[in-house]
């Protein structure tokens, strides 16, 4: 343990006086992260969320919205029809999948960061190519069994694309990225109130999902109401199931209250030194022994944990420690910015 400690020590400080290199690292990790989540992503909406989108074709009002800038297409696609232009709805999705995420991307590159908004960028790219690759004439066979599988299991398909999409917007959160579209605008909202993603998507997708359901009641002028009721349900069901693994894996802006009980009066100065924020301290007393203890509040980030407590361990081995999550935490929080 304490080779790999001294391993990781040494890694990093190597890093800190090469800087190009760390920065290079850090750049290829980015792509690699792109190009698993756009995967994950990809595989969910070919697999689960595809086979709802061939029922609408036969059927308009039949499909789960999935949100997003593919759920605006959609919506766009309905008023299309609503007004009797007639357009293939995946030809539609192709187009304005890109043309919206212009506009978004050029908000991320000047509002949360220039690397963010290029590696996510890659993502939109790397998925749109997924999804055309995973077709059976490109060999992947796999994929469209799997869709045939579950062609008749709606719930299933819903949370099966629910946690495959969830999952690549939460791996891309903590690592930084995104995989664009609304994505994006939620990620900026959660980074200014300092608080989780999942609520902002949840309440901008909804929108769009409930627009989408009253175009296609007026599209059927009032008929298969119950059906376009019953694929709004899925549709939220799928919502829901991204925004609970979004929020239980994307750590970022979450919070916890450590409060450390340590006989070293000085542990303050340590975990000033660091991390980027500051403590509270207080003077007791122990009620066994009637030793004098200094009583530390603190609150960080819930993956600064990991490094707050060996760091205390070090300082003083027989130090007592609780962690307690927060709801929220008002005040000059710090949060290292997006770059």
């Amino acid at each position: 343990m304490k080779k790999i400690e001294r391993f990781k020590r040494k890694l990093n400080n190597f890093m800190f006086d090469h800087i190009h290199l760390a920065e290079s690292v850090r750049f290829t990790k980015g792509l690699f992260i792109a190009a698993l989540t756009a995967f994950l992503y990809a595989f969910g909406f070919y697999c689960f969320v595809a086979p709802f989108q061939v029922d609408h074709l036969t059927l308009p009002g039949s499909a789960i919205t999935t949100g997003g800038v593919g759920g605006i297409s959609q919506v766009i696609w309905m008023i299309f029809n609503l007004c009797g232009i007639t357009i293939d709805l995946f030809t539609l999705q192709s187009i304005f999948y890109f043309a919206l995420n212009i506009p978004i991307l050029i908000f991320a590159f000047f509002k949360i960061g220039k690397k963010f908004a290029i590696i996510t960028l890659i993502n939109v790219g790397l998925s749109s190519l997924f999804i055309q690759l995973f077709k059976p004439e490109y060999g992947f066979t796999l994929m469209s069994e799997i869709a045939c599988l579950l062609q008749d299991q709606h719930v299933a398909r819903v949370l099966f694309a629910g946690v495959a999409i969830g999952l690549a917007s939460s791996i891309a959160f903590r690592s930084e990225v995104s995989c664009g579209g609304i994505d994006v605008i939620s990620y900026y909202f959660a980074l200014r109130k300092s608080t989780s993603v999942g609520k902002y998507a949840t309440a901008l997708n909804s929108v769009i999902i409930i627009t989408y359901s009253l175009l296609t009641i007026a599209y059927n002028k009032g008929e298969n109401i119950a059906l376009a009721f019953v694929n709004m349900l899925f549709s939220f069901l799928y919502l829901f199931t991204v925004m609970l693994v979004v929020d239980f894996v994307n750590i970022r802006n979450k919070k916890v209250q450590i409060q450390i009980i340590t006989s070293f009066k000085d542990i303050s100065a340590v975990l000033i030194a660091n991390f980027p924020h500051s403590t509270t301290t207080v003077e007791g007393k122990g009620g066994y022994s009637h030793a004098e203890k200094t009583i530390v509040y603190m609150v960080v980030s819930s993956n600064e944990v990991k490094r707050v407590v060996p760091l205390v361990k070090k300082v003083d081995q027989h130090a007592f420690i609780t962690v307690t999550s927060l709801v929220q935490a008002y005040g000059n929080f710090f949060i290292k910015p997006i770059e």
